[in-house]
């Protein structure tokens, strides 16, 4: 399984990329001349805001991916460049789920692949960090539990003030990844939300653990 959209040619990129403006235009425009025609004049602004959080990985991810801004763990784990002996890592975007994921795989099943990919990514970082065992990491997540996280070499925080803004501001986009994982209209409770701290020594401590439960999930029940 890979990201579909990394084998298409630059005119395949470029085409799809402008059909998704255009429909988001045909979908937009009206949208707000409805607002302002009606006097809901604060609607147009918000129309604005849900349609360009939702569609903007599908230009941000493949941008800041050729420019090693940020690269890929696995294929719903991304990490950002070290800074200040600190790596920041994401899960998959709105993009990831669509271009990676089987569109005949039921809900679950996607569920489990997108929390193994996130565990074959941490194994991924360890790896790539062996040199380097202080090094901080950092993610900000709903889809891995506090339970799991602990028991892998997590700490667990609440996000802070700037992490709370970050994630209302991108509440749409959300919104529609999680809804599309799950086949059926899905509300992400911001609540749930919890940061992430560890570093790779701990991981690195945890990687049997790591391993053991992302054979699990997969289903190769490989110790």
């Amino acid at each position: 399984m890979h990201n579909r959209f990394f084998t298409l040619g630059f005119g395949e990129r470029t085409k799809f990329q402008l059909k998704l403006i255009l429909l988001t235009l045909l979908i937009l425009t009206p949208l707000i001349f409805l607002s302002f025609h009606s006097g809901l004049y604060f609607f147009a602004p918000i129309f604005l805001w849900a349609f360009l959080s939702i569609i903007a990985p599908f230009f941000d991810m493949p941008s800041m991916i050729k420019s090693g801004k940020i690269t890929y763990l696995s294929l719903f784990l991304i990490a950002e460049k070290e800074k200040n002996n600190q790596i920041i890592i994401h899960g998959g975007t709105l993009f990831d789920y669509y271009f990676s994921l089987d569109p005949h795989q039921k809900p679950k099943e996607r569920k489990l692949l997108i929390l193994a990919e996130y565990l074959s990514g941490i194994l991924k970082l360890i790896n790539s960090n062996q040199d380097n065992p202080g090094i901080n990491i950092k993610g900000t997540t709903y889809i891995l539990n506090e339970r799991t996280a602990k028991k892998i070499g997590f700490k667990v925080e609440r996000p802070d003030m700037i992490q709370k803004i970050i994630l209302v501001l991108n509440y749409p986009n959300l919104f529609v990844t999680k809804s599309f994982a799950e086949k059926k209209l899905s509300f992400p409770k911001l609540g749930t939300t919890k940061t992430y701290i560890s570093d790779i020594r701990t991981l690195n401590e945890n990687t049997k653990k790591i391993e053991r439960l992302r054979n699990i999930i997969s289903g190769t029940g490989i110790d």
